[in-house]
């Protein structure tokens, strides 16, 4: 074996230099490193076993440029601090290591002049693609990515961007699940407390299109009093349960926009002094992990997070490799907890 000179570090050492170490040629240290198959077990073990002796470090950028693709995906969420995202992440995570990829994060704000940065960024770094929870009206601009050769897989969002993929929970029958559920325990008059930003385009307003359509279909009314727009945070929560009690007539229940909205409503209905669900219920979206921590612990639609990402990487993945879009859909479920 041939003596290595690691005074330089880790960066000094070279595909030639493990290949000279292990006495096979650099083809074949390469075809272990790329996992091309193409030699014995025993040599493949030898080279894996010099490589962390060296501490060889492959040029990725360089790799990648040779193989014309960089193992790496970007992920574009909205907000960080919505613990929706980072449960989401976790899954779009394992399913990209298990396909053995890396994962860049970074956060748009729903914003869509960040959002364009992220891209750009991604665009330069050279991912293989990129998953999107979508700013508002950027179709034109994702549609521009993707002719720029960033393929691109968005996530809850109805949107037909020639070349883009979607997936997609079917958000408009949760809601629908929600207020029937509340129909079915007795509950007559029902807010909802929608997220001002999210929810104001007419493509973004699926939890308020199928609240509507549950009330109408039970003969309810639909009063413009009992829509509340609210910050998306637990302190939007509080204050619109604070507008929704200080209703003439009171609602019987709430359905909130997403749970984190849900949680700060329950956090205030409690402080007042209003007992849940006796004299109010509250249902959410999404079923984060603390709805079944809180008390009283919060009922919710349920979206398979850990679904939801896989199949936003299966649906990648296949752009990547055909080109060809497509459209996936993901089942919701009502989880009836104490808050209803």
């Amino acid at each position: 074996m041939a003596a290595i000179d690691r005074s330089a570090g880790a960066r000094g050492v070279t595909l030639a230099d493990v290949a000279a170490h292990v006495g096979v040629s650099a083809r074949t240290v390469s075809r272990v490193v790329n996992d091309e198959g193409g030699c014995t077990p025993a040599t493949k073990a030898r080279i894996e076993a010099a490589i962390e002796e060296l501490g060889y470090r492959p040029n990725l950028m360089a790799r990648a440029l040779i193989r014309r693709r960089s193992d790496t995906i970007g992920l574009v969420n909205q907000e960080m601090l919505d613990p929706f995202f980072p449960e989401f992440a976790d899954g779009v995570q394992e399913a990209a290591a298990e396909n053995r990829r890396t994962m860049f994060v970074a956060s748009s704000g729903g914003n869509s002049s960040r959002q364009r940065q992220m891209l750009t960024s991604f665009l330069g770094l050279g991912v293989d693609g990129a998953i999107v929870f979508p700013a508002a009206d950027s179709e034109a601009e994702l549609a521009r990515f993707a002719r720029d050769g960033l393929p691109i897989v968005t996530v809850n969002a109805e949107l037909s961007v020639p070349g883009v993929s979607s997936v997609t929970a079917e958000i408009e029958h949760g809601a629908r699940l929600a207020v029937n559920h509340l129909v079915e325990t007795g509950r007559r008059r029902i807010a909802m407390l929608i997220d001002a930003t999210a929810d104001s385009a007419p493509k973004r307003s699926r939890r308020r299109r199928g609240y509507r359509a549950a009330l109408d279909a039970a003969g309810l009314s639909t009063e413009e009093e009992l829509l509340i727009p609210v910050e998306n945070s637990f302190s939007g929560g509080r204050e619109g349960a604070r507008r929704a009690l200080a209703l003439a007539e009171p609602p019987a229940a709430i359905f909130a926009y997403n749970d984190v909205i849900a949680v700060g409503a329950l956090q205030q209905c409690l402080a007042l002094g209003v007992r849940v669900p006796d004299d109010i219920a509250i249902v959410g979206f999404d079923d984060i992990s603390m709805c079944e921590a809180m008390t009283p612990s919060l009922s919710t639609i349920r979206i398979d997070r850990d679904l939801l990402g896989r199949s936003a990487v299966e649906a990648l993945q296949q752009l990547v490799e055909t080109g060809i879009a497509e459209s996936r859909r993901i089942p919701v479920e009502l989880v009836a907890r104490d808050s209803s």
